[in-house]
């Protein structure tokens, strides 16, 4: 199989495609022995969902408890061959809004709208599937926090204190 690109869209979950968010260590808590991991889940639908499996890709997939189909795209900090740093296939993401221009946010948030390119290419054991490029077509909305009210007791103004001093 020679190297192939794919591009699917759904909504991302998790997203790890900068620098300042990339992740640094694997689920065991051990560090990358290539740097950090950039990665974004994606719900896909049917036709999406599609796409991703016949790509070729070695990537399963997994479903949500409520059905939802997930894929997860991938790339390394840093890819080796031969010795050599492949910058090609190094470093974050390309990440885009719909209209071409640069993303300038720092977060994609939850259930964003997000179109993601990536390539399917032969390796000697399995497919390889790498993350080229992250297009975001509408943000989600970001939850708001609210932090917790203090509380303060109620004060009357006309209250006379009527205290004895036993003594």
């Amino acid at each position: 199989m020679a190297t192939k690109k794919f591009k699917v869209r759904g909504k991302a979950l998790w997203s790890k495609v900068f620098d300042s968010n990339k992740e640094l260590k694997d689920w065991q808590g051990n560090p990358h022995d290539f740097g950090g991991l950039f990665k974004i889940d994606v719900i896909l639908d049917k036709e999406n969902k599609a796409i991703y499996k016949s790509s070729g890709t070695s990537g399963k997939g997994k479903f949500d408890d409520d059905g939802n189909f997930i894929a997860t795209f991938k790339r390394k900090e840093t890819t080796m061959a031969g010795g050599k740093v492949l910058e090609w296939a190094s470093g974050a993401p390309q990440v885009i809004n719909a209209d071409g221009s640069a993303f300038t946010g720092t977060l994609i948030p939850n259930g964003s709208d997000v179109e993601v390119e990536f390539t399917v290419y032969t390796t000697s054991m399995s497919p390889g599937t790498r993350l080229e490029k992250v297009i975001v077509h509408s943000m989600a909305e970001m939850p708001v926090r609210e932090e917790p009210k203090e509380e303060t007791p109620e004060v009357k103004k006309d209250n006379k204190m009527n205290v004895e001093v036993p003594f």
